[in-house]
């Protein structure tokens, strides 16, 4: 079922395609003009993400993305744990303060194991992000006081860092977790942008658009993702056989154990080649104030077209601010 937008999302959207429409397809206009830099010089980037699989997959073409720009270098570190919450990500950094056993991420450059400290002093990090975990990305009431906790930390520790507010995404619309909590993707990505922006506001943070970036994809003409797939029989699916999931953004149905006895699943939250390219190019425009229009990679089985389509999006939603 495809559900209508709000008023406000609505305008939101046509505002969105008008920056799309206009966006600049070079960076003789982007923020960050590398003119004034000598010839073959970058500037070098840090970016530690305190999250979780959604901080992996906005990262994973992220490093592809900057090289095809050329006047940046990223060094990424990654104080992930798959499904970490806001809570969970502060519990541990006030265990690691009176534990040096409490080591639970590691540092992909060296295989080091550290605690959340030790990562914030590992490098001069020029960006500390933080998420909530998505299911609970639409509950205002989880972030606090996790999230501050997190922030004063980083402030402390990090203080040349700008701390930043990673918009994470809304679950497709065959979701049993929106089913159960009755809600559409439209309401769960304006909670969740609710949720962020206050956030946002209260730590004086910059947003990264990426659940705005995901919304204005699915509402554009023609893009509608249709799920469930009426013509397909999900009680008596056949291996290697998938419904129609033209345009989704997340991985969607898929075969488990395809050797023996296939099972069919579905991962309605994270995102597939698509959604991780559409991440990384809000992520790259985030940080570096360069327009995602200005680069060049494109990710194996993404077209020409798409990707093209893909850049304006990421920064139409930059450029919306949330």
């Amino acid at each position: 079922m495809i559900h209508r937008l709000s008023q406000n999302g609505l305008r939101f959207v046509i505002s969105a395609l008008l920056l799309w429409l206009v966006a600049p397809t070079s960076s003789a206009t982007e923020p960050d003009s590398t003119k004034s830099r000598p010839q073959n010089s970058k500037r070098t980037i840090r970016v530690l993400t305190i999250g979780n699989s959604f901080a992996q997959n906005a990262c994973r073409y992220l490093h592809e993305i900057a090289q095809s720009e050329g006047s940046v270098d990223l060094v990424i570190g990654t104080a992930n744990i798959g499904g970490c919450t806001l809570e969970k990500h502060a519990t541990l950094a006030i265990q690691s303060a009176t534990d040096d056993g409490v080591q639970p991420y590691r540092d992909a450059a060296s295989g080091r194991k550290l605690s959340l400290q030790d990562y914030l002093e590992l490098q001069p990090w020029d960006f500390v992000t933080v998420q909530q975990m998505s299911a609970l990305s639409y509950k205002a009431e989880t972030y606090h006081p996790h999230i501050d906790q997190l922030a004063s930390l980083v402030e402390e520790l990090a203080p040349a860092a700008e701390l930043l507010i990673h918009q994470t995404w809304a679950y497709r619309q065959d979701s049993p977790l929106l089913a159960r909590d009755n809600l559409s993707q439209q309401q769960m990505y304006e909670r969740l942008r609710h949720a962020y922006d206050e956030n946002a506001k209260r730590f004086d943070a910059r947003i990264m658009p990426v659940g705005t970036a995901f919304q204005l994809a699915r509402s554009t003409a023609g893009r509608a993702v249709v799920a469930p797939d009426p013509s397909f029989d999900y009680k008596n699916a056949t291996y290697p056989n998938l419904p129609n999931q033209d345009h989704s953004l997340v991985i969607g149905w898929y075969w488990q154990n395809k050797g023996d006895n296939p099972r069919l699943a579905l991962d309605f939250k994270h995102g597939n080649t698509h959604g991780c390219f559409l991440a990384g190019l809000v992520w790259f425009e985030s940080l570096t104030g360069i327009a995602a229009t200005s680069t060049s990679f494109v990710p194996k089985g993404i077209s020409d077209e798409d990707a093209k389509f893909y850049r304006q999006i990421a920064h139409a939603a930059c450029a919306s601010g949330h």
